[in-house]
C-alpha cells in the first residue's frame, strides 16, 4: 500500500480556514472547513464531543466572526463524526442544513435496528452477536449526535451548483461511503472538498447496509470504484478530505485504492478455495479480529470484495433465507 501515496499540500487555498475536531470514534479527529465569505458556511462540524463546538467558536472569533454570522451548515455524510454538532450548531446560528438529497432520512433518524440486526444475521453474524454489535454502535453515536428537524434540513442533487464562501461550488454526490456522499468542487480554485469519499492514507469504508430503489443492497465498493474516473478527471491542485492531510494527485490515490482492491479480492478468493463462507467467517479470517465496531469494519470490508469478485463472475452465493455463502463457481 505504500507503492504509490499521493503528495500532501501544506498550505490551505485563500478563504479556507480548517480547524480539527476531535471525535471518541477510532478514526480520530474530524477536518472541518469554514468559509468566512457570505455566505458564511461551516463544512463537516464534527460531533458534541467535549469542548469540540468551543473549538470551533475559536476558530470563527478568531477572524471576526461567531455562531450567529453561520449562515449554512454542510455535512458531507450522515456519520456521526461529521454531522454530530450540525442541528445543534444550526439551531444557534438560525442557519441551515445542506447534504446530499439521498442522506436525508439518515440524518434525520438511523436505520431502524430491526432491518440492521436482519442485514448482520443474513452475513453470518451470530444473533447475540448482533444484538450487542448494534446497541454498543448506537449507544456511542447517541452521546455525541443530535438529530435535526426535517424543516432544518436542504437537500442538494448531482451537479447542483451551491454558493459557499463567496464561491460556486459544483455538487458531487456520489454512492461509495456513504449512498448520497456529498463532495464539492471550486473549479475556479481547483480545489476539492472530498469528505471521507477521497482520503489520502485511509481506503473508506463502503457503505454496508444501503438500498437501491427496489431494496437490493447495494454494491457500494464497486460503485465507488466506478467514481474514481470521475475525480481524477477533476486533476485538483488541492484536496481537502474529512481526515489526515490535504493533498494531490489524485491518480495516485486511484491506483492505490485499485491496487489494495485487487489484493484483498484474491486474497479472498483463495481462502473460497477451502470451501463456502459467510462475509463474517471470512472476516475473522482475515485476522481483523472483528469485534464491536471493528466487527462492522471488517464484514464492511470483506462484503466490499466480494462483491468485486462477484461482479467480476469470479465468486457465486448461495443464500438458504437466512444467511448467505460465498462459494467459486461450479
Amino acid at each position: 500500500m505504500d507503492r504509490v501515496l499521493p503528495a500532501f499540500v501544506e498550505a490551505l487555498p485563500d478563504g479556507v480556514h480548517q480547524v480539527s475536531l476531535p471525535t471518541p470514534f477510532r478514526v480520530g479527529s474530524v477536518n472541518c472547513y469554514v468559509l468566512l465569505e457570505r455566505p458564511v458556511t461551516v463544512l463537516d462540524p464534527g460531533t458534541l464531543q467535549p469542548g469540540s463546538l468551543a473549538t470551533l467558536r475559536g476558530l470563527l472569533k478568531a477572524h471576526g466572526r461567531d455562531f450567529d454570522d453561520i449562515e449554512q451548515v454542510i455535512v458531507t455524510h450522515h456519520h456521526a463524526d461529521h454531522c454530530g454538532a450540525a442541528a445543534v450548531l444550526a439551531a444557534r446560528a438560525g442557519a441551515r442544513i445542506v447534504c446530499g438529497a439521498p442522506e436525508v432520512p439518515r440524518l434525520l433518524q438511523p436505520a431502524d435496528v430491526q432491518s440492521r440486526h436482519d442485514l448482520l444475521i443474513g452475513l453470518g453474524v451470530p444473533d447475540d452477536v448482533a444484538r450487542s454489535v448494534i446497541a454498543g454502535a448506537d449507544a456511542a453515536v447517541e452521546r455525541v449526535v443530535r438529530r435535526p428537524r426535517q424543516s432544518m434540513v436542504t437537500s442538494v442533487h448531482d451537479g447542483d451548483v451551491l454558493w459557499a464562501g463567496g464561491r460556486p461550488l459544483r455538487c458531487m454526490v456520489t454512492p461509495g461511503h456513504a449512498e448520497g456522499h456529498l463532495s464539492l468542487w471550486d473549479p475556479a480554485a481547483s480545489v476539492l472538498f472530498s469528505g471521507d469519499h477521497l482520503l489520502s492514507r485511509i481506503i473508506p469504508v463502503s457503505s454496508l447496509d444501503d438500498r437501491d430503489a427496489l431494496g437490493r443492497r447495494r454494491r457500494s465498493f464497486v460503485e465507488y470504484l466506478a467514481s474514481l474516473a470521475r475525480f481524477m478527471a477533476l486533476e485538483p491542485d488541492v484536496v481537502l478530505p474529512g481526515h489526515g492531510r490535504a493533498f494531490t494527485e489524485v491518480d495516485l490515490l486511484a491506483a492505490r485504492v485499485r491496487s489494495h482492491s485487487q489484493e484483498r479480492a484474491e486474497q479472498i478468493e483463495t481462502m473460497l478455495r477451502a470451501g463456502p463462507a459467510t462475509p463474517f467467517q471470512l472476516a475473522r479470517r482475515l485476522q481483523w479480529q472483528p469485534e464491536g465496531a471493528r466487527l462492522l469494519l471488517g464484514l464492511a470490508h470483506a462484503q466490499a470484495h466480494l462483491d468485486l469478485l462477484e461482479e467480476a463472475g469470479r465468486v457465486v452465493f448461495d443464500d438458504d433465507g437466512a444467511r448467505v455463502r460465498y462459494r467459486l463457481p461450479g
